[in-house]
């Protein structure tokens, strides 16, 4: 006897659904930042050595209109905090499309951004957190 003859074409496509689940949260993300990135073309600008860290100017190309969630900045495999135009009291927001240039950020507790990257975190879908490593010194 055919398996068909079991099962109906409605429960083949939750059985399909149910097996293709994992397999798009887990690589989905990753095909996502390898293939659509949120920023490209990152420049450091201006890197000035400070009492409190490495303060510089970022120019970047916001390639999707994806909304900004924050920035985590890492020094090997600590994170360190990172201060977007340092005594103003502003915050990151959305940028639109197009050629960025921001600054100064200041990464604090490190003496150069060698041996740095940082991540930005976008939301452009309601699936999951699109996370671009847009750059590493």
């Amino acid at each position: 006897m055919r398996a068909d003859r079991f099962l109906s074409n409605s429960a083949w496509s939750g059985l399909i659904a149910l097996t293709m689940t994992p397999v798009l949260f887990s690589a989905g993300p990753k095909v996502e930042r390898s293939l659509f990135p949120v920023v490209d073309h990152v420049e450091i600008h201006s890197e000035t050595l400070t009492e409190d860290g490495v303060s510089f100017f970022v120019s970047f190309d916001k390639v999707r209109g994806c909304e900004f969630l924050g920035v985590a900045w890492y020094s090997g495999a600590v994170r360190v905090g990172v201060e977007f135009e340092p005594g103003a009291n502003l915050y990151p927001r959305t940028r639109p499309e197009g050629d960025q240039y921001a600054g100064p950020w200041l990464v604090r507790d490190v003496t150069t951004l060698e041996g740095t990257r940082a991540v930005a975190m976008h939301r452009c879908h309601p699936l999951w957190e699109t996370n671009t490593t847009f750059y590493e010194g």
